[in-house]
């Protein structure tokens, strides 16, 4: 992160690189048409963290489109903007200035009201660190966002239950999370950020606290969500982990937008990962 002072200039949106006909073709043949699907759109986005005298400014007037069912990766060191950027998709902060457009909404103009039903509907969220509430058994985490959504609770436990024997937890429905180890308490917020069926799965290090061979299970289960269709974003350090998965991979460094590679996995290409620095 680095300190700057404000206003400054950013560059113009545009479209990733490379073409999308794999990424078309992919949704056609698995049915992705059945979902609704929206791109989602940065235009010159900033935001900057008053610090007495001084401002940080953690996002530089980035720009980028993410196309619907695309799988896109963010890299970068520690401090380059990378959760900072996922925390504005997520609806979860504001930004400083610029647009943020998921389909013809733009987030930096919506009220709190119309933010909340953002996060609860359009995005589902998996946290480097869990987040599961203690008191509450896997089964009552994953129920709680559809309760806050107005679903009955005959369906609510109907639709977790579902949702934890997809990520491979039928065993463990009525234990709390000090009784989960760390890649089965993840298993429970991936399924608890499908509550709500988002078109958007957005992660951050969801991997960066997990052995590598639980780590591997998890990215195994983001890569069948995505093909089921849905547009993931995933902020990681572990590169070679997710690089088989990834359609396409940004860089940032200091905030602004460094490099941009497609992949080239959805036409059969397929090559590494551009370096980035942990």
């Amino acid at each position: 992160m680095q300190v700057r002072s404000v206003p400054l200039a950013g560059s113009a949106a545009k479209r990733p690189q490379g073409s999308d006909t794999g990424l078309c073709a992919r949704r056609a043949e698995i049915g992705h048409n059945t979902r609704v699907m929206e791109s989602l759109r940065v235009e010159n986005l900033t935001k900057d963290y008053p610090m007495g005298e001084r401002v940080v400014r953690a996002l530089d007037g980035i720009s980028l489109e993410v196309v619907p069912g695309e799988f896109l990766g963010v890299v970068g060191r520690s401090g380059s903007g990378k959760s900072t950027l996922l925390n504005l998709l997520a609806g979860l902060d504001r930004p400083s200035s610029g647009s943020l457009w998921v389909g013809e909404r733009d987030l930096a103009r919506m009220s709190p009201e119309q933010l909340a039903h953002h996060r609860q509907h359009t995005v589902g969220i998996v946290f480097q660190f869990f987040h599961l509430i203690p008191t509450l058994t896997a089964l009552q985490n994953v129920e709680l966002p559809m309760a806050f959504s107005g679903l009955g609770p005959g369906k609510r436990v109907e639709k977790a239950r579902s949702l934890l024997e997809n990520v491979g937890l039928s065993q463990r429905l009525d234990h709390v999370p000090s009784q989960l180890s760390g890649g089965e308490q993840q298993r429970v917020s991936i399924a608890r950020s499908l509550a709500n069926d988002p078109q958007f799965l957005l992660a951050d290090e969801p991997t960066g606290n997990l052995d590598s061979a639980t780590a591997g299970e998890i990215q195994e289960i983001f890569k069948r969500l995505h093909l089921e269709g849905r547009t993931v974003i995933c902020v990681t350090h572990e590169q070679d982990l997710w690089k088989e998965s990834l359609d396409r991979v940004i860089e940032l460094r200091d905030g602004r937008l460094f490099r941009e590679e497609r992949l080239g996995r959805s036409e059969g290409g397929g090559n590494g990962i551009p370096d980035g620095e942990d």
